[in-house]
């Protein structure tokens, strides 16, 4: 049988230390496949990222010490192909890095998140120029809360400042659960 919370660990010629776990839905869920997450730590013991594999022929209850320990060999880290530090190699593990080092793929993915967030914003101060154009004075952002777990922005515009019972009039005309989650916004 294996062992729930067993740490499998290799130090790498590089330095760097990976560690393994079996993931507890293995032990959560009957017949979940074998899966192991890996956890690469640097000289320094500053974590690197994480990364999972799996062998979906396997179980917790038909996998082995030896299968955990072979799954656990096959995980494999490479330099990042922009800067060096320690990745988990793509070939081995199942990550959306591409061969990136961590601080290399939030880097990337925070810059492409802020290019996102300032065309957002710019596409609103348009919309806001238009409706006041249109003698538009406010701008209600709120969200809608649905009983599913859902949740919608919305953007409602006034030629006078609303109170907030109209607001959560409104909010409740279109479903939400929630009533008091928005924010009024002179234009």
């Amino acid at each position: 049988m294996i062992q729930r919370s067993k740490v499998y660990i290799r130090n790498l010629p590089d330095g760097s230390r990976l560690e393994g776990e079996v993931s507890p839905c293995v032990f959560m869920y009957p017949g979940y496949p074998l899966q192991l997450e890996a956890r690469l730590f640097g000289k320094a013991g500053e974590v690197l990222g994480n990364a999972h594999t799996s062998h979906r022929k396997l179980n917790a209850k038909t996998a082995t010490e030896s299968d955990v320990a072979k799954l656990f060999a096959a995980v494999q880290t490479k330099p990042c192909s922009r800067c060096g530090t320690p990745a988990f190699d793509p070939k081995t593990v199942e990550t959306n890095r591409g061969g990136l080092c961590e601080g290399c793929f939030m880097g990337d993915l925070e810059a492409e998140c802020a290019i996102e967030e300032e065309a957002g914003l710019r596409e609103i101060a348009q919309r806001d120029q238009g409706m006041k154009t249109k003698g538009m004075k406010f701008r209600v952002t709120a969200w809608i809360h649905s009983d599913e777990g859902d949740d919608d922005q919305v953007d409602w515009y006034f030629p006078a400042r609303p109170t907030a019972k109209q607001i959560r009039a409104l909010l409740r005309n279109e479903g939400s659960a929630i009533w008091d989650d928005f924010e009024i916004i002179a234009i």
